[in-house]
């Protein structure tokens, strides 16, 4: 969990939620959707729905947009911006991934009670569309993900909903800095079992960084990624077999961090509804002391401070389990953001460190290369001149000296390596878009 310094408050663990509204006595009624959303009554979301909805609170989707027209969000989505369409106004979802993250935290259900499709954490809450990803773009830029949250800021939004992940970028970490300075909450998917570390904005101390479980309260395989201890994993939540809504009116399965991030972020709406007072560092400490632990005991690699509870964040009080308060009694969380300010970073990126030691360590086995290279070659050429230009030594004792050998100079060499390991460098701080 990095907390809030590359440890953003307990990172790589990811949460998922779903609600039913507590609903007067009624017919049997089935719906295939809202029956298989199991996290409605794991995280008891009907008995919690009487003590607040998450009225009064905008959570930030950043992602592919929003259908606003979709049955279970109608009425809950607010304009907000598409960076690459300014006339949707982010209310349109061309991929789909969006509208099903923000069902998981605002859907109402729709149909009589609302009894049928998705119902998310927090069904009152506003969902503030960004659309970030460009159709048929393979990469999520980190400078469009950092545009984006950074209009989410100055839009007004409570909480950010990052279910995305992309790479290392110092104006990426710049936003989640800003937002928390500004009590804005950045909830962000630790990542997914295809890949090796916390991806970012999930891996800045800033963030809450969010793992998927499944029905039991096991860490899912496929929805999760191990935190480390620069990269740690904060909190996990359902996130496996998750009914999500679809473009269209339509509803999907999926498993992962996204489902998990989307219902963290709906878990901090609800907090943040009850609690309007509170600062980033009080938000992060209720939702975070008040998990349940799982896996090793204290924090885990995998399940950060523990598996969300939503009637414990909203109802109980932190017991320090989580505590990250420095011996001062400072929050460490702020005193390693005022350091970073002061260094101009946000502290070491350690994946970053292991490839610039790998660039190193190859350009260097080069350029010792290339030395042995030059010697090798004037060498050769020494001897070539002196048999076909100079007598044999036996007879004159001597020739001419020979001439500096042609090709390729140590110069050139090291400076072809250096443009090439920067090369290297800046496709892996910011790759294609």
């Amino acid at each position: 969990m990095r907390v809030l310094t590359r440890s953003a408050a307990a990172a790589l663990a990811t949460a998922g939620v779903l609600t039913a509204v507590a609903l007067p006595a009624a017919p049997a009624h089935a719906d295939s959707v809202r029956d298989r959303s199991w996290h409605v009554k794991s995280l008891g979301l009907a008995d919690l729905h009487q003590i607040t909805k998450g009225e009064g609170v905008t959570v930030a989707v950043v992602d592919t947009g929003v259908d606003a027209t979709h049955p279970d969000l109608r009425g809950n989505v607010l304009p907000g911006v598409d960076l690459y369409d300014d006339d949707t106004k982010g209310r349109l979802d061309r991929q789909g991934h969006g509208t099903g993250m923000a069902s998981l935290i605002a859907g109402h259900g729709h149909g009589p009670g609302g009894r049928d499709g998705v119902l998310g954490v927090a069904p009152k809450a506003k969902i503030l569309p960004v659309t970030i990803k460009k159709d048929g773009a393979p990469w999520i830029a980190p400078t469009a993900l950092a545009a984006g949250m950074n209009w989410a800021i100055d839009a007004g939004a409570d909480v950010i909903n990052v279910s995305l992940s992309s790479s290392f970028n110092e104006e990426l970490n710049r936003a989640v800095e800003r937002a928390y300075q500004n009590n804005v909450i950045v909830v962000a998917a630790a990542g997914n079992d295809d890949q090796i570390l916390v991806g970012a904005p999930a891996s800045h101390p800033g963030s809450i960084a969010v793992n998927a479980v499944d029905r039991k309260g096991v860490i899912s395989k496929k929805g999760s990624v191990p935190g480390t201890l620069d990269l740690p994993i904060s909190i996990a939540a359902p996130g496996q077999d998750m009914r999500l809504a679809r473009p269209g009116g339509r509803y999907i399965t999926a498993t992962g961090s996204s489902s998990a991030t989307a219902i963290v972020s709906g878990a901090v709406a609800l907090i943040k509804a009850e609690y309007p007072d509170l600062t980033a560092y009080q938000t992060f400490q209720r939702l975070l002391e008040t998990t349940r632990d799982a896996g090793e005991p204290g924090r885990d690699e995998y399940y950060g401070w523990g598996v969300l509870d939503l009637r414990e964040a909203l109802t109980g009080e932190p017991d320090g389990r989580g505590s990250r308060t420095a011996a001062t009694g400072e929050p460490e969380i702020d005193e390693a953001l005022a350091a970073a300010r002061a260094a101009g970073s946000d502290g070491p990126d350690w994946a970053e460190v292991v490839i610039v030691v790998l660039v190193w360590v190859v350009f260097l086995a080069l350029l010792v290369g290339g030395v042995v290279a030059v010697v090798k070659l004037r060498r050769r050429s020494r001897r070539r001149r002196e048999a076909s230009l100079a007598p044999e030594p036996a007879l004159t004792g001597g020739g001419p000296a020979a001439p500096p050998a042609a090709g390729l100079t140590l110069g050139s060499t090291d400076q072809t390596l250096s443009d090439s390991a920067r090369d290297g460098e800046a496709a892996w701080r910011r790759p294609a878009e």
